[in-house]
């Protein structure tokens, strides 16, 4: 991390010295005067040296691997960086004294802050500060360079001067600060993805599927269609632990995983719920059309051989399904049910799909009736 944003603040030097280096180049043509034709000159000089400098380090950062690089060499660089730019940038503005330089100070201290050092961003801040008071109080530069009116903003060639290399700089930080953004929205989708997905099966973990069921139950009431839920978990699994092992144990979880994904539809949001125990969330599906689904998926279960060629064996599920009532479960109640029917097949025997019991819904009205059978 560190790493890469020496890089980000050695490229925005390379476009700052590039710019400096414009800068003086124009101001060269258009300053009269011996002296601040030397202390120009003298400024182009070590603007160039700043830019060959920037660009020997650069380079070798990247010949150098990140986990070759000791981390307190690269906290000393991600420190000097931002203090070498603050001095060149303090000593191009001594040589030329020229206001629009502050731009560049602006720009070191966004580097400071690049690089996670704020106090040296606020010590920039307040030395540039006291810097320009101290020149307006003694009328610097025009005291020791005797004027220099080409720089003069009521001239066209004069803003020129000053405004271009700023916005070129100005640009190149943009562009930085894009890409960080962009990077950083990147790592948080990478995060969000990884605190949602189980690590092993590469299905949704359950805080994920609390979330999806939540959103589903929510759709569901709104179009007023049917909603399945099932909970299935593997037969035995401990005894394929006590007497494989655990690693085979994962495998047999990972396989699955895959196995499922593969073969509901693209609707169906599959999870591991926990353990050994996986769910799957049956959008716009009755209870029998669960039913059918997940009879076919117990099926294959059944006659897939797992961990393949080093301990080849078959396994079985038991499933619960369950429909939610529109009119009243909530997911602890549809979760309720479909653990249920699940109880329910293991106490039958294990390797079976069993629904629980679809309850009739209420009948609501403006009033209340006595409802009877007819005779």
């Amino acid at each position: 991390m560190i790493q890469a944003q020496i890089k980000q603040t050695l490229r925005l030097n390379r476009s700052m010295s590039a710019a400096f280096l414009l800068f003086h180049a124009l101001a060269a043509v258009a300053v009269k005067g011996v002296l601040p034709g030397i202390l120009l000159t003298l400024s182009v000089v070590l603007a160039l040296a700043y830019f060959v400098g920037n660009e020997v380090v650069l380079r070798t950062m990247k010949r150098i691997a990140a986990n070759r690089m000791e981390p307190m060499v690269l906290e000393k660089m991600a420190l000097l960086l931002p203090v070498v730019s603050a001095v060149f940038v303090l000593a191009s503005y001594l040589l030329t004294g020229q206001l629009g330089i502050a731009v560049f100070a602006v720009i070191v201290m966004l580097q400071a802050y690049m690089c996670g050092y704020r106090w040296l961003a606020r010590a920039v801040l307040v030395t540039f500060g006291v810097v320009y008071a101290l020149s307006a109080l003694l009328h610097y530069p025009v005291g020791v360079m005797g004027g220099v009116d080409a720089f003069a903003l009521n001239q066209p060639f004069g803003i020129i001067v000053a405004l271009l290399p700023m916005i070129l700089t100005l640009n190149q930080y943009g562009q930085m600060a894009h890409g960080l953004m962009r990077s950083t929205s990147d790592r948080v989708e990478i995060l969000q993805s990884l605190a949602a997905i189980d690590g092993l099966t590469g299905l949704i973990n359950r805080r994920q599927f609390n979330h999806q069921l939540h959103a589903e139950i929510s759709r569901a009431r709104r179009s007023k269609k049917p909603l399945s839920l099932a909970l299935f978990d593997i037969d035995d699994f401990k005894k394929i632990n006590d007497f494989y092992g655990h690693p085979v144990g994962d495998r047999i979880l990972r396989e699955l995983g895959s196995l499922i994904t593969n073969n509901v539809r693209e609707s169906d949001v599959p999870a591991r719920y926990g353990g050994e125990e996986f769910s799957l969330i049956l959008p716009e599906t009755s209870q029998i059309e669960a039913y059918e689904i997940l009879e076919r998926l117990r099926q294959l279960i059944e006659h897939t051989v797992f961990c393949l060629p080093d301990n080849p064996m078959t396994i079985t599920v038991s499933v619960g399904v369950a429909q939610m009532d529109l009119d009243q479960a909530t997911s602890f109640e549809l979760i309720e049910q479909a653990d249920t029917a699940l109880y329910e097949a293991k106490r039958q025997g294990k390797n079976r799909v069993v629904y629980g019991v679809v309850t009739a819904p209420k009948l609501t009205g403006p009033y209340n009736m006595d409802v009877r059978p007819l005779l």
